[in-house]
């Protein structure tokens, strides 16, 4: 983000609708749960999540994010926000993580702790969604962000069952800024018997 410009950023682009990947990975489940939203934005998805029935954690690392999440969702008593960087936060036990475009903001060299930090934080058949950036985006050289090539995502979700998996490698925009996207989108469930 140039500047890191977030509130800008929000004011912009922050009444969009939840995530129509939301709602499929909503309904694998046979009732709501315990979600943590990595990188919960302006709240659109903590408040369709929180509509739904579950109970949300959500976290980000601007106080703007929080505040926006919060005023969506009126205070819900289903609702837990915290205020850190998601290299730092302690997450609680989940059904499900979603990581909805978040990931690419965590520091590269601590990525593998918070990836550790989110495999054991999903419960046993529980699941993670969200994105991870490959190594042809634009943004894997221009920015520092955490970047895998195929291999490297597959190896994230080692012993788990991908239930979703789908490559965007395609010319557009972000920020009204062209870009290439090379990104893989997942969802996957952590198995029944005891794995990280």
């Amino acid at each position: 983000m140039a500047g890191d410009d977030w509130a800008g950023y929000y004011d912009e682009f922050g009444a969009r609708p939840p995530r129509d990947a939301l709602f499929d990975v909503l309904a694998t489940f046979p009732s709501p749960g315990d979600a943590i939203d990595l990188g919960c934005g302006t709240g659109a998805d903590t408040a369709a999540m929180l509509a739904a029935g579950w109970s949300v954690f959500a976290t980000d690392a601007q106080p703007e994010a929080i505040a926006r999440t919060r005023r969506r969702a009126a205070d819900s008593p289903r609702l837990t926000t915290v205020l850190s960087p998601m290299e730092d936060v302690e997450l609680p036990p989940a059904d499900l993580v979603w990581a909805s475009y978040s990931l690419f903001f965590c520091t590269p060299a601590r990525f593998p702790e918070l990836w550790q930090r989110i495999r054991q934080a999903v419960r046993l058949g529980g699941r993670f969604a969200g994105q991870v950036l490959g190594d042809r985006d634009t943004w894997a050289t221009d920015r520092d962000m955490p970047w895998f090539d195929r291999d490297g995502v597959d190896a994230l979700f080692v012993d788990w069952s991908v239930e979703r998996f789908e490559v965007e490698d395609e010319d557009g925009e972000a920020w009204a800024v062209p870009k290439h996207w090379h990104v893989f989108h997942v969802v996957a469930q952590k198995p029944f018997a005891s794995h990280a």
